[in-house]
């Protein structure tokens, strides 16, 4: 099977673009396929070295989410960004031979609309299967429900509308829509009645993690934001410490740059917790090989995100703890906690309940060996689930389904 992943976020070491295409790329070899790479024009030369990718495709939307552009110029970016796409990749496919599959793993609606495009014209009879993954889409839960709807959103109304041009191709097999949670996938469903496809996000497993005993660790990875609930973490922090002062708990947490809260106003790191020795700012991107190191230091997960934003997505973090036999803790009513339900252990914390997030604190330091033991177990369930081989399985299921039922 040859593959084709574009993917214009893989430019440098923001994100986890480098990790997420990384595995996929190992995966795919081991199973024998072939596998070639499209990235950023932008890329930074050990990027394109560490991939043997061709930097070709047009500057990362990603990269400029969150750049204080207007509205406007944001909505200007989609046509824009959409029509770059389109000329890229007819240039790149006029010049190569059809691959059997093209995958694009981190679709925003700006990718979409080329992709319609190309699968329209360029695309449309060769037999070139074409994979769009999404990892968020213009879509938020009912509050207080699981019923979902499309946000108040020009791009929102885009999205539907390239879904419902793309069904016939959705329908034949020739483009699959794939996203990374059962939720989002049961809630697109109902909004488009397009057939959406559940595909397990994969993650690697690190050789070197060991969860010998030691002072309990709670962390808290990935760039501190509102919607991660990183203001809340903050506060039920500073109160365990402030309740239990003499407690051999050590907490790390990554904050990057401060951030704006649901009130507009600016998060800064907590003077208390700037001077508690207990607690770790990391102030950095993770550099090769640290992130491994630090999970290995890590006992427990801390994850309080908000149902707005993590009811239907997925996180990367929870499924990194999964694999790895690490307990968590994360809010109720978000995948983190459907998905650890199955395949981890987890104290649940309700949303946006700084109260609740210092019970759960306490629960697990009390509870530990427990939760340890039944996340140990559940690792080599979520080894299996959470990997580019299932991945690949599940997907080469669903062509075949869809091959036969044409038969």
């Amino acid at each position: 099977m040859k593959w084709l992943i574009v993917e214009d976020a893989l430019r440098d070491n923001h994100g986890h673009w480098i990790e997420y295409i990384s595995t996929f790329k190992k995966g795919l070899l081991d199973a024998g396929d072939s596998v070639e790479i499209l990235c950023d024009e932008k890329a930074e030369p050990w990027v394109i070295e560490r991939f043997a990718a061709q930097a070709v495709l047009p500057e990362s939307i990603w990269h400029r989410i969150g750049d204080g552009a207007g509205k406007l110029t944001r909505l200007f970016r989609i046509p824009i960004h959409a029509v770059k796409t389109w000329l890229t990749m007819r240039k790149w496919l006029t010049a190569h031979p059809a691959p059997d599959i093209i995958f694009v793993p981190t679709v925003l609606v700006h990718h979409l609309l080329g992709w319609y495009l190309l699968t329209t014209g360029p695309l449309r009879k060769c037999p070139t299967r074409i994979l769009l993954f999404f990892p968020n889409t213009p879509v938020n839960l009912v509050k207080g429900t699981r019923r979902g709807m499309f946000s108040d959103d020009p791009t929102a109304r885009l999205f539907k509308w390239l879904i419902r041009r793309l069904a016939p191709a959705v329908q034949e097999g020739k483009v699959i829509l794939g996203v990374e949670t059962i939720a989002m996938r049961n809630v697109l469903m109902d909004l488009t009645a397009a057939p959406f496809t559940y595909l397990p996000h994969p993650v690697p497993v690190f050789a070197n993690i060991d969860l010998a005993p030691r002072v309990l660790t709670f962390a808290a990875y990935g760039p501190g934001r509102h919607e991660k609930g990183s203001d809340l973490l903050q506060q039920a922090i500073s109160l365990h410490l402030e309740a239990n002062p003499k407690s051999p708990v050590r907490f790390k947490i990554q904050w990057l740059t401060d951030f704006v809260g649901a009130d507009g106003s600016m998060i800064s790191k907590l003077k208390t917790l700037l001077d508690a020795p207990q607690v770790e700012f990391i102030t950095h991107y993770f550099q090769p090989g640290e992130y491994a190191r630090r999970l290995a230091e890590t006992d427990v997960l801390v994850l309080p995100y908000r149902i707005e934003s993590y009811g239907l997505r997925v996180s990367r973090v929870v499924i990194e703890a999964m694999v790895h036999g690490i307990p968590i803790i994360a809010t109720a009513g978000t995948t983190l906690t459907e998905q650890a339900e199955m395949y981890g252990a987890c104290v649940e914390c309700s949303d946006g309940s700084i109260d609740s997030l210092l019970s759960a604190i306490q629960q697990v330091e009390e509870n530990y060996a427990a939760l340890r033991a039944k996340a140990g177990k559940q690792a080599t369930l979520a080894i299996d689930h959470f990997s580019v081989k299932n991945f690949r399985k599940l997907l080469m299921n669903r062509l075949k389904n869809k091959m036969a039922h044409e038969l």
